[in-house]
């Protein structure tokens, strides 16, 4: 091992839509994440790995913790938890231009007892700094209340992800604040997440940008095949909506919606594969697949690495 070399495994907390996939890509600087307006976009634990000189750090990306209660959500809380598990510090994100909410309570409760180390990221700071206080003041009551002494609570940090305001600091507060130890890693890994996984991803991210609020939670995408065929890329994809109203709306006019959210993603992708992608895309009704384990399971829902 390097000499003075640190890495370890950090956990980025928060509630939904707070800014943790777009702070996850700016760090790492290679797109690993979705990045929507639309909360509930991320589904998976991802791991996104930052190489420095004199460490590695290793980036757990995971769903916002939510309040709704069907099958798919209560799952996303479940890996949210779980990816504290094995993990030597915890980022804990939280949206400082908007008012404190329940879910944030709950999420206090949870890390306010972890034996883990915490640096809570007040991000959004280019919105404005309205609420930075109240969660700063949340943290300290849930303390008082829990009659918690050792806070794990290391460092406050305004930050915003979206302008890379004081993201340098961050890292800096994170190498500061992890073990040293061996690389988990090759230096030229950006992430583990399963390509499959990840090019579900990037399609789901297009049809958030195109079609905003219509479709909020009842869109999956599965990678049924990658075939390599030369000097080409074979991708085909299926996309579940539960109902046919959704599957007209994700197609559009004359295909139209599907021919652009197939440009968008195809032109992406093609960057991962450095070659030219043929996208083979069919919208498909698949009725209350969110409440399905066997289908969430096929679909990559139930995949934590």
């Amino acid at each position: 091992m390097k000499k003075g070399f640190k890495s370890g495994f950090v956990a980025l907390v928060g509630r939904p839509n707070v800014g943790k996939s777009t702070l996850l890509n700016n760090m790492v600087g290679s797109k690993v994440s979705i990045v929507s307006r639309i909360p509930q976009t991320t589904r998976h634990q991802l791991r996104g790995i930052l190489n420095l000189k004199n460490a590695q750090i290793v980036f757990v990306d995971t769903p916002g913790i939510h309040s709704f209660k069907d099958s798919l959500v209560k799952h996303l809380n479940t890996i949210a938890k779980k990816s504290l598990d094995g993990c030597d510090l915890i980022l804990y994100m939280v949206d400082t231009s908007r008012d404190i909410g329940s879910e944030e309570q709950r999420i206090m409760d949870i890390l306010s007892t972890q034996k883990l180390k915490v640096v809570m990221v007040l991000n959004k700071i280019d919105l404005g700094k309205k609420h930075i206080n109240d969660y700063i003041e949340l943290w300290k009551r849930t303390l008082y209340k829990k009659g918690i002494t050792d806070d794990p609570l290391v460092y406050f940090l305004p930050a915003s992800a979206k302008t890379g305001k004081n993201v340098d600091k961050l890292i800096e507060v994170i190498v500061e604040n992890l073990p040293s130890q061996h690389a988990f890693y090759e230096t030229d890994t950006v992430t583990d997440f399963p390509l499959k996984f990840r090019l579900a991803d990037i399609i789901r991210e297009k049809l958030f940008m195109n079609l905003k609020e219509e479709l909020p939670h009842s869109v999956a995408v599965e990678i049924e095949a990658i075939e390599d065929r030369g000097d080409l890329s074979y991708i085909k994809a299926n996309i579940y909506v539960d109902r046919a109203s959704k599957r007209k709306i994700i197609i559009g006019k004359d295909g139209q919606i599907l021919k652009t959210i197939g440009k968008e993603a195809r032109r992406e992708i093609e960057d991962i594969f450095n070659k030219q992608v043929y996208l083979d895309m069919w919208v498909k009704v698949l009725p209350k697949w969110q409440d399905k384990p066997r289908i969430l399971e096929e679909l990559g829902y139930w995949w934590a690495g």
